[in-house]
Formats: structure tokens, sequence, C-alpha cells
């Protein structure tokens, strides 16, 4: 069963929020839509006028002692003016469950299922989705080949 038309009717939601922080962990973004989020654990890139600012494996070129030396904390502070503040025009959901995200200051967002479930003994979680402090919205957990959407915690 395919959940791209139910996964694309859930995060129209953010459509007209603004992206008002986007932070950090490890190789994961997290992306606060006013009083929504999304937590990118797969392959994520951050696009401006057809040019690459920022992706997750930007992480990789680090320091070994400090999680914060790295290439993507680089980036995401040394762009985070233009990334931030933004309002989402459109977002997109692919039958791949890839995420594009399109702000009305020139910044795209593509959220990546990175990993398919055969080179694993487990499947790993590549982005959620959910109403910050409100069980309102369904919280929604894409993996590499399935989708869980919690409508009550």
């Amino acid at each position: 069963m395919s959940y791209q038309a139910t996964l694309n009717k859930y995060l129209q939601v953010i459509v007209g929020k603004k992206l008002e922080k986007l932070n950090l962990a490890c190789e994961m973004m997290m992306f606060s839509f006013e009083d929504y989020a999304f937590h990118a654990l797969g392959l994520t890139r951050i696009i401006k006028d057809n040019d690459i600012l920022v992706t997750t494996l930007d992480y990789q070129n680090w320091d070994r002692e400090n999680d914060k030396n790295n290439d993507e904390w680089y980036f995401v502070t040394k762009y985070r003016d233009k990334i931030e503040g933004g309002v989402v025009i459109s977002v997109s959901v692919t039958p791949l469950y890839d995420v594009k995200i399109i702000m009305d200051n020139g910044i795209k967002i593509e959220l990546f299922v990175k990993n398919g479930y055969h080179h694993f003994d487990d499947e790993n979680e590549q982005w959620v989705f959910f109403k910050v402090d409100d069980n309102s919205h369904p919280y929604i957990s894409v993996w590499s080949k399935s989708v869980d959407i919690a409508t009550t915690c």
C-alpha cells in the first residue's frame, strides 16, 4: 500500500508556515515550521539558486572531538540567515517517500530516504513529522520501507 497521498495530505499543514529554526544533532537536521517539526534523519540537503548550501553528509567532515566542528555546522551557520525565515509555498512527497519543501525565499529542502531495507537487519528511520506539544495532528515516522502514522499517543 502506498502512503504517498496520505503523507502529501498531512504535510500540507506547513504550507504558509514560516521556517522559524533549523537545528542540528549529528547528521540529523531539525526544522521548526512554527508549531510543526520535521526531524530529518536520512540524507537531507538545502538548496538555493541551484546551489547546494548544506547536506547532512557534510557532518562526515569533523574533527572527532567536538560534534560542532564539521562542515554541516559550518555551512548552516554561514547560510542560516538565508535559510530561516522563509515561508513554505509547497510541499510534496514522492512515491519513495522523499520530501521536497519549497519556500518563498528561494530555499528548497529535500529529504531523501537514503537506504533500502535489504542492506540492514532492521529498518532505519528516515524522517519524522509532528505537531509540537500537541497530539491533534498525527505523528508520522517514515522508515526505509514503511510508514507509521500514529493518530493517538
